[in-house]
């Protein structure tokens, strides 16, 4: 659902975009894809042997995986994106791994979620009243919050009061995956398709023929 969405804000974001070509030798290119007049949302695909990078107006991205990452990114058109694994290919700055920003971020509904699986795990092998109110009081607190970051949850997580006996190491541990790919991630996953699918039609299109229908993501 929530890609969806963000395709569906990408062709709202882009749809008026027109096409220019700085560059297109062979491996190497540069096209522009912004709207005139603006540089709302204005992005551009630049490629070299083995690298793809995207700027503009989502940031600065750079992905490597083959010799033509157009070709790479190809395998998207009409299939739609691959996140998990062009994340990947995402080549991260110093001290990031691809399991953190910019290509994810933290769920707050994963770990609500993570909590209350906990819950339900812990009131069943529970036998004390007392334990099992102050567990539910804890779980009550800590759910429902919207934490923006992982390091806000956790440490209120740490901070919480959890009746004798329950470690919050041995809860996190227990924990399934908290984070989703993030917003900008997804955007530019979708923008680098669509310019890479406007490319490929201007190179087959006979120029009196050309049209602005938007291709299909």
């Amino acid at each position: 659902m929530k890609d969806t969405k963000i395709k569906d804000r990408v062709l709202e974001n882009i749809s008026r975009h027109e096409m220019t070509i700085h560059r297109d030798d062979g491996l190497y290119r540069h096209i522009q894809f912004s709207q005139p007049g603006t540089n709302c949302y204005r992005f551009d695909l630049v490629t070299w042997p083995g690298y793809l990078c995207v700027t503009g107006d989502m940031g600065c991205w750079t992905f490597s995986r083959i010799a033509d990452m157009f070709a790479f990114f190809n395998d998207g058109i009409g299939r739609g994106i691959n996140p998990g694994y062009w994340s990947e290919k995402f080549e991260s700055g110093t001290g990031h791994g691809r399991c953190e920003p910019p290509c994810y971020e933290f769920d707050s509904d994963a770990f609500d979620k993570c909590l209350q699986e906990w819950l339900a795990c812990y009131l069943e092998n529970c036998e004390d009243e007392d334990d099992a109110q102050q567990a539910k009081e804890t779980i009550s607190e800590l759910t429902g919050n919207g934490f923006r970051t992982e390091n806000d949850a956790f440490n209120a997580l740490n901070d919480a009061c959890f009746p004798h006996g329950v470690s919050t190491y041995e809860i996190t541990e227990g924990m399934g995956s908290t984070m989703t790919y993030s917003f900008h991630y997804l955007w530019i996953c979708y923008a680098i398709v669509w310019g890479i699918q406007r490319y490929n039609e201007s190179k087959t299109a006979v120029p009196a023929e050309a049209s602005h229908d938007q291709p299909q993501l």
